[in-house]
């Protein structure tokens, strides 16, 4: 874990709420892997007094050496801040922080599940994958509330997946929600894949992870969570799992820490959320 200071390159809008900003922290860029975040707070103030948890986009280990990209939905006072921040200023990192996603053990087919500002974490996996060698087919599905959400979807094109995109109000791909969409393709695959990557909101996770529980499908899942600290101190960001093996007793487990990636039979899953 390092506390780094990072240039930004640049901070522009991809729609109304969605940002990329570029930094250069070669030292960070150098450990992080995909799935990991960082705790970011703006230099120099104390308001917001809590660092803000950002996935890392994509990297560029070239152009300058040691950056990566962060793509980011302004929520609140604290992103509100950040979109205004400009090429040339600074932000304070903490990172990497947390357990990322495991890449494939075969060389088989790869799906990503994507459900709005879920996508931000998923490029860099992809490219991640891409680099290893993996040959099967790769397949993203993304969905949002509008076409608005659907961001980034020609990287993945240039990367070789198929992309299917799936809007709530029919502006953009099929009409619905994703996972409803999702399984019915499934069904009708004569080979399943042999993992599901996915991140979004907790009703979507859960869908995923029973949709693969179902088929027989690993899932690992990136799980959002409102984070403190980042580093498991606050306990603001616990998650209800499965008891370790020969106890009963209920199981929390710090999604900053023991996450953000989980399998998807490691959860128990709220039934109010469904």
């Amino acid at each position: 874990m390092l506390l780094r200071n990072a240039k930004i390159l640049f901070n522009n809008p991809v729609s109304l709420e969605l940002y990329h900003m570029a930094l250069v922290c070669p030292d960070i860029a150098a450990t992080i892997q995909p799935g990991q975040f960082l705790m970011v707070r703006i230099q120099d103030r104390l308001d917001p007094l809590l660092r803000r948890p950002f996935a890392v986009h994509r990297l560029y280990p070239n152009d300058p050496p040691g950056s990566f990209e962060m793509l980011y939905k302004v929520v609140g006072r604290g992103t509100q801040l950040l979109s205004n921040m400009l090429a040339g200023d600074s932000v304070n990192l903490l990172g990497p922080l947390g357990r990322g996603f495991r890449l494939p053990e075969e060389k088989g087919s790869v799906l990503m599940v994507a459900g709005g500002i879920g996508i931000a974490p998923l490029p860099y996996l992809a490219e991640t994958i891409a680099a290893s060698g993996c040959k099967g087919p790769s397949v993203l599905w993304f969905g949002g509330k509008n076409s608005a959400d659907l961001v980034c979807v020609q990287h993945f094109n240039d990367l070789g997946f198929t992309v299917q995109l799936v809007t709530e109000d029919g502006s953009e791909g099929r009409k619905g929600l994703v996972t409803g969409h999702l399984e019915q393709w499934l069904t009708q695959q004569n080979e399943l894949p042999g993992v599901i990557y996915s991140c979004g909101p907790y009703p979507m996770q859960r869908s995923v992870a029973e949709m693969a529980a179902r088929l027989g499908i690993s899932s690992q899942l990136s799980m959002e969570a409102l984070m403190g600290c980042g580093v498991g101190a606050c306990l603001s960001c616990s998650l209800r799992c499965r008891p370790p093996e020969g106890t009963q007793e209920p199981h929390y487990a710090n999604v900053c820490q023991d996450g953000p990636v989980f399998d998807g039979e490691e959860i128990v899953w709220d039934e109010s959320s469904s």
